[in-house]
């Protein structure tokens, strides 16, 4: 076998398909129904280091605090571009609220609901940073979060970063570690067969121009767009670079997309078909009942409430 293409480049011999997938052009623009915040009269332009990216819609409480962990960080040279999803209580008034509009750093669009592709994809277009730091709404990052990850990026030149992350759960917490690969492929399969995701997409860096290269977010998908992202990266060679600390603070909850289990189910079945190789017969469908025998089984565990 030989060794993967540097990151940001397809494999030779992927040809005409994989410049295709790196081709994709991302949406039209969205239907904005309300001006950027902050952005009006701007007092200076900037061009920062890393464009944090939070999706949200009616998480105002959340959102505030996973805003005020970015700026209480370490680190400076940043941005965060809010995009309100359609909440029902538009998320500019909390964050007027809590004061935080005030902060030119704090740049919020607001649009008609389309769901968390099309939101994060509205975040994309609207970023100025070199890397894309994505940030769930419901999440938050650590101390000196950014700055390990600015390091990170400028001591090893990768274009894709992701971290380990610390998770809380019924007032315990634990880090959680994650694996690093060898190889895009090696990475691409666990990704499929793993009961337990070996990347938490809150936290990824991304280099943004990788990103629209890359097409964006797959706005088709419900649920599973950061699964489906990854995938798409690995089967193009892109393989993402592993930085063993814990970035960003995840706070496990009832109200977790994640916790979706059956609903992802039919979803994981349309990515194994479309990113297992369909010349090895029976392989889509063996990878399909272990991903099935997975989630079932984290549906049973959550259930038992451990």
């Amino acid at each position: 076998m030989t060794d993967p293409p540097p990151p940001g480049h397809a494999p030779p011999h992927q040809g005409r398909e994989a410049r295709t997938l790196l081709a994709r052009e991302l949406p039209a623009a969205p239907d904005i129904d309300a001006p950027t915040v902050a952005l009006m009269a701007p007092v200076r332009r900037v061009v920062p280091a890393i464009s944090v990216c939070i999706a949200v819609r009616d998480r105002p409480d959340l959102l505030v605090k996973s805003i005020r962990s970015v700026l209480s960080g370490t680190f400076t040279d940043f941005e965060v571009v809010v995009v309100d999803d359609g909440s029902t209580v538009p998320a500019q008034e909390c964050l007027a609220e809590s004061g935080l509009l005030a902060d030119e750093r704090i740049r919020l669009v607001r649009r008609k609901p389309a769901g968390i592709s099309a939101a994060r994809n509205t975040a994309l277009r609207v970023a100025r940073g070199r890397y894309v730091t994505v940030l769930d709404s419901d999440d938050e990052l650590a101390d000196e979060g950014l700055a390990r990850i600015q390091e990170f990026l400028t001591t090893t030149r990768a274009r894709w970063i992701y971290t380990d992350y610390e998770e809380f759960a019924g007032g315990a917490a634990r880090t959680i570690r994650l694996p690093s690969y060898p190889s895009a492929r090696r990475m691409l399969w666990s990704v499929m067969t793993r009961p337990r995701l070996p990347f938490k997409h809150s936290g990824m860096s991304i280099d943004r121009e990788l990103l629209l290269e890359l097409g964006g977010y797959d706005e088709q998908l419900p649920i599973k767009v950061d699964v489906e992202l990854v995938l798409r990266a690995l089967a193009n060679g892109i393989r993402p670079t592993h930085l063993g600390y814990p970035v960003v603070r995840f706070h496990r909850h009832s109200g977790s997309i994640s916790r979706q289990r059956f609903a992802g189910l039919v979803v994981w079945f349309r990515l194994i078909g479309r990113y297992t190789r369909p010349r090895i017969p029976g392989l889509a469908l063996g990878v399909k009942a272990v991903r099935a025998a997975s989630e079932i089984g984290k549906w049973l565990v959550s259930s038992l409430g451990r």
